[in-house]
């Protein structure tokens, strides 16, 4: 008579999986510490603009993040970097990492800030108003007539809707491709000195739709959105220091 079988041994949990205590622990510093992971990934692994970083392994010696560059709106580029740790962690617990996590944190916003970069974010817009609105018009007409004038189709020229003759519409045309290039020139050039280091000194993420929305503004209305940017940086550190003296 054949014995009765024992039962099968219970299987044991990968030796790569982490524990559920372990799992609780990268849940809470995800969801408490997105942007103390960001600047992490800028310093130390300069990845400038990531977004949505996650705590994703935690060792004594190392932490691995894994984030997103870009927007969905714009593009999209996964990646993890490993950060090490020295001295490594005494323990993997709650109370130690999170102390190791804000000391590195102030050490990348010392360095952040020498290398230019400003711990406030604009997270908003803000559309033309008053003259700022008449120039954007006015700006746009500019290149709406230059784009009709030189691309449009016969009858729809800006001369020939105005019916001028063979020597006012050279001069027409002069005058519109003339101010367009200016135009084009002056705000490129504010763009590329000006606007675009803004952007990036006060942390709007590249490629978003804030980040286009202040872009494409200034592309079309020039000087206007860049008074209105430093306005709202005005604003917004004068609210952190009533904050401050408040607490």
């Amino acid at each position: 008579m054949d014995s009765p079988s024992s039962p099968p041994p219970a299987s044991s949990p990968p030796a790569n999986r982490p524990s559920p205590e372990h799992q609780r622990l990268l849940a809470h510093l995800n969801t408490t510490y997105p942007d103390t992971l960001a600047r992490l990934l800028e310093h130390h692994a300069t990845a400038f603009d990531a977004q949505r970083p996650r705590l994703t392994a935690l060792t004594p010696s190392s932490l691995s993040i894994a984030y997103t560059n870009g927007s969905a709106s714009s593009f999209v580029l996964h990646s993890t970097k490993r950060i090490p740790l020295s001295p490594p962690l005494a323990s993997i617990s709650l109370p130690v990492v999170e102390e190791r996590l804000l000391a590195m944190d102030a050490e990348c916003i010392a360095a952040i800030e020498r290398g230019g970069r400003s711990e406030l974010a604009v997270t908003a817009y803000w559309a033309p108003r008053g003259w700022q609105m008449v120039a954007a018009v006015g700006v746009a007409c500019v290149m709406v007539a230059y784009a009709v004038e030189y691309f449009g189709g016969e009858g729809w020229r800006v001369s020939e809707l105005l019916g001028l003759d063979a020597r006012a519409e050279r001069w027409c045309r002069l005058g519109l491709g003339t101010a367009f290039g200016l135009l084009v020139v002056a705000h490129v050039g504010e763009s590329v000195g000006i606007m675009l280091p803004m952007l990036w000194k006060y942390n709007v993420p590249v490629g978003t739709g804030l980040w286009w929305l202040w872009v494409g503004s200034h592309v079309v209305e020039g000087w206007g959105a860049i008074m209105r940017f430093r306005e709202m940086v005005r604003e917004e550190e004068g609210r952190t220091v009533k904050e401050g003296k408040k607490e």
